[in-house]
């Protein structure tokens, strides 16, 4: 893949806590224009289509940047030592209480590549059965069952908005169809 040309001449924290950190760029466009970008940089983190039959298990939850309550895939950071799989792993047993038998890599996408620094691994899972953790001690999630159809129809007509979710659901789809 080839660089766009970017000149990087500094960077300084702007603000951090334990989920993120944001970052001011004294940067030199391709165009040769100076300029001063931001970038949000994340720990790693996974997102899972959890496919059960033929219906997907969804987490509504609060989502503070936007003040609405989303249905999106199970998704989360990545914790120290934790690698992509264990993650997605992990977070099924958080938000929806299950953990999956088979995984399948879905890939990687990106949420926001102007400013959001780390890609999101994509898994499928499959042949799921029940398996709770406790949640992390500042979400409430409810799991939602839908007919993978009707999840798919739901990121077409907006009901869904997650564009980390719709890509996941698209990728699960082309990979369902592979299989017949």
């Amino acid at each position: 893949m080839q660089r766009p040309g970017y000149r990087r001449l500094s960077k300084s924290v702007v603000y951090e806590n334990a989920w993120l950190r944001f970052e001011a760029h004294e940067i030199v466009h391709p165009n040769g224009t100076p300029g001063v970008h931001g970038v949000v940089a994340t720990p790693p983190a996974s997102a899972v289509v959890l496919l059960d039959g033929s219906d997907v298990l969804l987490a509504r939850q609060a989502r503070f940047a936007i003040d609405r309550i989303v249905l999106e895939v199970v998704k989360g950071g990545r914790h120290a030592g934790e690698d992509a799989l264990g993650c997605a792993q992990r977070e099924s047993r958080e938000e929806a209480g299950v953990e999956a038998a088979c995984w399948r890599s879905l890939g990687v996408t990106y949420e926001i590549p102007s400013v959001v620094q780390e890609p999101v691994a994509l898994f499928l899972g499959e042949r799921l059965r029940t398996a709770p953790l406790p949640p992390e001690g500042v979400e409430r999630i409810d799991v939602v069952r839908l007919p993978f159809d009707d999840a798919l129809e739901a990121c077409a007509d907006g009901r869904i908005a997650d564009a980390v979710t719709a890509i996941a659901l698209l990728r699960t789809r082309h990979l369902l169809e592979s299989r017949t």
